[in-house]
């Protein structure tokens, strides 16, 4: 049995009583953070999801470098043309005393100077000088020949008219053509024409060739009679074989060329 215990003195009704409640441990706070912030561990789901965006890559800086320095290499390159076409066109000044140089004369094209015949005519390029019998001067090129002579004794005198010369011409160059093309058969297109060759009366006659042999192409001929300053009369002939426009072409060149000297 328990011994009697005395009565506990019930409580005093004035008297305050205070109870102390635990309290929770304070989380760890850095220096210098707010007593009043509270530092939570980071979950995935505390934020939401922001979308993702690929961003475009940065934009090369250098193409404004490469089109600046390109115009400014063709500005210098400008410049530079213009100052050459500048100093191309100034004359060197000319020293006191001396005589300028002069410029060199561009050159004559060749001729042949027929002194027996009193004529000259052109020399076209690819062609040479060949001497062919009862001719005064002489040039051939392939089947083309030009020749120059002067009218025999007995022939018109330097009164002749307009027609009589070109009829002479047109019967010397038939005659001529005989004795260069022996197998000559017959001839049409016959033109004759009066001219005036250096301050001269003269005439030409022309007509096409064909052969008795039916393998030979045709051919042409051509004659140019003119007065020679003292009073004889020369002629320059002229035949190319075969007939073409190229080939009449260059035989007119050389017979519209002559003149007398």
């Amino acid at each position: 049995m328990n011994p009697e215990q005395p009565d506990q003195p019930g409580p005093d009704p004035n008297r305050t009583i205070r109870h102390r409640w635990p309290q929770p441990e304070q989380p760890h706070q850095e220096p210098g953070q707010s007593p009043y912030t509270q530092r939570l561990p980071y979950t995935p789901d505390m934020l939401p999801d922001v979308p993702q965006y690929e961003a475009e890559p940065p934009k090369s800086g250098w193409w404004w470098v490469i089109v600046v320095g390109g115009i400014a290499i063709l500005v210098v390159v400008v410049a530079v043309v213009a100052l050459l076409w500048a100093r191309s066109t100034v004359e060197p000044p000319v020293k006191p005393g001396s005589q300028p140089t002069a410029k060199p004369a561009a050159q004559s094209p060749a001729r042949v100077t027929d002194t027996k015949a009193q004529v000259s005519y052109l020399i076209p390029a690819g062609w040479t000088k060949a001497d062919r019998p009862s001719s005064t001067s002489g040039i051939a090129a392939g089947g083309a020949v030009v020749v120059a002579f002067p009218q025999q004794q007995g022939g018109i005198g330097g009164a002749a008219t307009s027609e009589q010369l070109q009829s002479t011409a047109d019967a010397v160059a038939l005659d001529t053509a005989r004795r260069f093309l022996p197998d000559l058969g017959s001839r049409d297109g016959l033109r004759t024409k009066a001219l005036e060759v250096g301050g001269q009366p003269a005439a030409t006659a022309s007509f096409r060739v064909v052969f008795k042999s039916a393998t030979k192409e045709p051919a042409y001929v051509r004659i140019v009679a003119v007065h020679t300053a003292d009073g004889g009369l020369s002629y320059v002939y002229g035949s190319t074989v075969p007939d073409g426009d190229a080939a009449r072409r260059a035989l007119d060149g050389v017979l519209d060329s002559v003149t007398p000297v």
